[in-house]
Order: structure tokens, then C-alpha cells, then sequence
């Protein structure tokens, strides 16, 4: 039996990395003196967010690679590893060229890529068998008495 924790896991990664992008773009638009204070800069703050984000996209290839490959070994079905794959190239694309900077609402691009991978992940988890165990069975009792 394959485990299913890796969509889950993959879930949770990808709708926390939607959540991140379009609350940093929200503080950003709420308080734009962050922009301008420097010693936030100053401090690294800018850094740890790109390693940040580049953190969490490596974590969701590999969740990526861990539940879309033994997924389709199971149910032989492309859609769901062909979704995460459009929306991890699409996520990928924004995070590591210009393009993340270029625009405040490049930030929304990326949070649509983080649902449509999470829909992956869940259209994957849900094309998968649920196999409980099996019971052993019990001998049928006679209601009838002699």
C-alpha cells in the first residue's frame, strides 16, 4: 500500500505558500512605509524572504516527485501530475526570474499556482483507493438453538 501522506503534506505546502504570497503582498500594500524603512533591509529582511520562498517552492517539487509518481502508478491517470506540474512550472517562473518583482500583482499570479497545485494534490489524493486493512471474518453464529 502506497502512502498518502505526501498529498496531504503537499496540501497543506501549497495552500501555505498561496497564503504567504498574498500576505505579503497585502502588508506590502497595506503599509508601504515597510518599503521605505531601511533598517529592516538593513537587517536582512529581504534575503529571508527570498530563501523563504525559495525554500518553500523546493518543498513542494518534492512533494511533487513523492505523491504525483506512486499516484500514478495506482490510478494511471496524467491530469492530476500534469496539473502540478503546469502550476509548479507557473510558480516557478514568477519565484525565480524578474517577473516576481516586476509587478504587484505577480503575487497573485503565484497564489493561483498554489491552489491549482493544491487542487492537484487533491484531485490526486482522491483518484487514489482507500485500502483499510481487511478484517478477518467471523464465523456466522446459528441463531436457532437446538
Amino acid at each position: 500500500m502506497q502512502s498518502r501522506w505526501p498529498d496531504r503534506i503537499g496540501i497543506v505546502v501549497a495552500v501555505g505558500c498561496g497564503l504567504h504570497c498574498a500576505a505579503l503582498s497585502l502588508v506590502f500594500v497595506l503599509y508601504p512605509t515597510l518599503w521605505m524603512k531601511r533598517k529592516y533591509w538593513e537587517m536582512g529582511l529581504w534575503q529571508k524572504l527570498i530563501w523563504l520562498e525559495w525554500g518553500l517552492l523546493a518543498t513542494a517539487w518534492l512533494l511533487v516527485l513523492l505523491a504525483m509518481i506512486p499516484g500514478w502508478l495506482r490510478h494511471r491517470r496524467l491530469g492530476p501530475a500534469l496539473l502540478a506540474l503546469c502550476s509548479l512550472l507557473l510558480m516557478t517562473a514568477v519565484i525565480t526570474t524578474s517577473l516576481h518583482f516586476a509587478h504587484r500583482w505577480m503575487s497573485l499570479v503565484t497564489l493561483a499556482a498554489g491552489l491549482l497545485l493544491a487542487g492537484a494534490h487533491f484531485w490526486n489524493l482522491r483518484l487514489s483507493p482507500c485500502r483499510a486493512p481487511a478484517r478477518p471474518s467471523r464465523p456466522r453464529v446459528s441463531a436457532v438453538k437446538p
